[in-house]
């Protein structure tokens, strides 16, 4: 593939408009390898079509065989109908670059060949796992990058660090410290990477120590980390798709070959929605503290009653006067009595509360009851508790993040290359769904000579079943049906218009590299393919003269081509036309890179002045049915002359119409 730059029509400005929109090169570059035309269009002033160039460029699928608005007209319409049976949406978007290319990219037809043939045998020969794959591939999308800003700080020791990391600002902060700066005079910050010496031995919370060679995924972990929440939905379809076994087949075998290293996939994405069982710990704990002091300062005084309730006290008489004297002296005596107990109890509660807060790193002081009884354990050391379980609850889940993230990192370039395959595979299995349900088969391709031959080919742009029809004209065609030059006569609306867009439908999907409606096509691989509609009306003498030159040029040219013309006899007035038209054929009756057929209802005219020598096949109209519709057998007869047969038109006009008008018809169908 191309570098950004080497693209064709992609000069500075656009370059930079493309990084600052997606992201860095190397996402920009991704994007236009993985084929994403909604990320590409979704930037102002670059439309779906734009996008496609650009993809195409980019891979040197540059040249196509349209040359005129009907034939990418055409084709647009062909792909339209192929994605409805396309499962994600990114896949649909992704069908527009299976452009119909010329014969110099022969390479790249073959590869969309394979791709084809493969998609099909799957669907055939493994029904239920393609039954499965569109269960589960549903939802499906290109990966999407952070695009957010993160409340991170990156402090660097120098302005020269700092510009090594420029590339990096527009994600987070970054600051130059101070050579009297340390550490600790970052601590306010919420979450800091530390770059160069002096940092701390033990990380605070969300802190980090780093170099200058870090990406910026191990700088700044929250980018990784919000890469997984915002794809958390494809990454869980690929966990899905991990989960079920592919058949040995060359799809089934491409999918399980995207899939291998996937193993803990769902327990990454289950971590993103299950906090650590020690964070919830830390948070269980947290949360029931100011319960749990409650809990030991009751179970203290409990205790301290339980324990003294059977305590007795007994004084002679000197003990009497002395304590009525000395209240004091009472006052120890009691508290000697009932020391043992109350310290008993206060050891226990201080026991449960250490039990509680156990393998958490918290020093609880002796002073944890401001008083023995009633027991009330010390409020400011309650809320010093509650203080050092927040750090550790943000300690414990910064490092949780940090190691999602690094776990995230290590799948995240195998996540987009195979989501990237599984988008593409959804596009080829559509075309294949596509195919099998039309009934298509794959064009057999010849490289030395241009042509079209199909058996049982079919128009399926009509909105109803279509007749099949065989036909064709060229070196590819059967003995004796190998003429380059041929021209269409027939009857109104017998399907002429219809034949050369068949034709042309087949000549668009082979280029492309798809399978073909019929039960048999021959293609002859071109460099052009030229789709001419009917004109409307008489032209202008300039308009005429622009439009001789053009196909004067398109005749004599080297390019190998195939021209499908309709009624070119409408340039001019008929005895003209007659004149221009087979003079221009037999020009280039002689160009083996040249293959034209002509609906025309001229073809006698055109004859004499070829002297004879050209083919004419006709679509015959046999008459009216029951419900004055055309009996016509759409195939063409060879070298028959067919009428336009009007009278039939007539006929039916006259049938159909009531009144004045049908009276009308009426009088004209007797004239014929």
């Amino acid at each position: 593939m191309l570098s950004l730059k080497e693209i064709p029509g992609v000069g500075d400005s656009l370059a930079e408009k493309l990084i600052f929109e997606i992201g860095s090169l190397a996402d920009v570059e991704r994007v236009i390898r993985d084929g994403d035309v909604s990320a590409l269009s979704g930037i102002e002033g670059i439309s779906p079509q734009r996008a496609v160039k650009l993809i195409n460029s980019a891979n040197n699928n540059i040249s196509e065989i349209t040359t005129t608005d009907e034939g990418r007209r055409l084709h647009k319409n062909l792909i339209a109908s192929i994605s409805d049976y396309v499962i994600t949406k990114a896949a649909k978007e992704r069908l527009s670059i299976l452009t119909p290319l010329t014969r110099n990219s022969v390479v790249e037809i073959e590869s969309r060949r394979s791709w084809s043939i493969n998609s099909m045998r799957f669907i055939n020969e493994s029904q239920s796992s393609f039954e499965l794959w569109r269960k589960c591939i549903s939802g499906l999308g290109y990966t999407k990058e952070s695009t957010s800003r993160i409340d991170r700080v990156i402090v660097v020791p120098n302005t020269i660090q700092l510009e090594n990391l420029r590339h990096i600002e527009k994600k987070c902060r970054i600051l130059v410290r101070s050579n009297d700066e340390t550490w600790e005079d970052y601590l306010g910050l919420n979450r800091v990477t530390w770059i160069g010496e002096g940092g701390p031995e033990k990380l605070p919370s969300g802190w980090i120590i780093g170099e200058i060679s870090d990406s910026l995924y191990d700088l700044v972990p929250e980018v990784p980390l919000e890469w997984l929440k915002i794809n958390s939905d494809n990454l869980s379809i690929l966990a899905e798709l991990y989960d079920q076994v592919w058949p040995i087949n060359a799809i089934g075998q491409t999918i399980s070959e995207h899939l291998e290293g996937f193993d803990d996939l769902a327990l990454l994405l289950q971590s993103l929605e299950n906090e650590s069982s020690n964070l919830e710990n830390l948070e269980r704990i947290r949360d029931n503290l100011w319960n749990q002091i409650k809990s030991i300062e009751e179970s203290v005084n409990d205790a301290i009653v339980s324990g003294t309730s059977q305590s007795q006290l007994s004084f002679d008489g000197d003990e009497v006067l002395s304590y009525y004297s000395d209240i004091s002296g009472l006052e120890r005596r009691l508290k000697s009595t009932i020391a043992d107990t109350i310290d008993f109890a206060l050891q226990e509660g201080r026991r449960k509360l250490d039990s509680y807060l156990e393998n958490i790193d918290i020093n609880l002081p002796n002073d944890i009851f401001s008083s023995e009884y009633p027991c009330v354990v010390n409020r400011d050391i309650l809320e010093l508790i509650d203080c050092e379980l927040e750090k550790e609850i943000k300690s414990e889940r910064s490092q949780g993040e940090i190691a999602i993230a690094s776990s995230t990192v290590n799948i995240m370039k195998q996540s987009r290359k195979a989501i990237s395959k599984f988008i593409e595979i959804d596009m080829w299995i559509g075309v294949g769904n596509w195919g099998i349900s039309n009934r298509c088969t794959m064009p057999e391709m010849c490289i030395s000579n241009p042509g079209i031959w199909m058996k049982d080919g079919r128009h399926l742009l009509l909105g109803c079943e279509p007749d099949a029809v065989t036909y064709g004209i060229g070196e590819v065609s059967p003995e004796n049906q190998r003429d380059k030059i041929a021209l269409l006569s027939g009857a109104n609306s017998g399907g002429k218009t219809t034949l050369l867009e068949t034709l042309a439908s087949l000549i668009l999907l082979s280029h492309s590299g798809l399978p073909v409606p019929a039960s048999y096509a021959k293609i002859g691989l071109l460099d052009e393919l030229h789709i001419m509609a009917k004109v409307s009306g008489t032209q202008s003498a300039g308009a005429l003269e622009r439009t001789l030159k053009k196909l004067a040029d398109i005749l004599v040219s080297s390019e190998r081509k195939i021209i499908l013309a309709d009624e070119l006899e409408a340039i001019t007035e008929p005895g003209a036309a007659s004149l221009i038209l087979g003079g221009l054929l037999k020009s280039s009756r002689y160009n083996d890179d040249t293959n034209i057929l002509l609906v025309t209802h001229i073809g006698s005219s055109i004859s004499e002045v070829m002297g004879g020598d050209i083919r004419i096949d006709g679509i015959e109209a046999q008459g009216l049915d029951e419900n004055m519709d055309l009996i016509v057998d759409r195939n063409p007869k060879r070298n028959h002359i067919a009428r336009s047969t009007p009278e039939l038109i007539v006929r039916r006009l006259a049938s159909r119409s009531k009144g004045p008008t049908s009276e009308i018809f009426s009088n004209l169908l007797k004239g014929f």
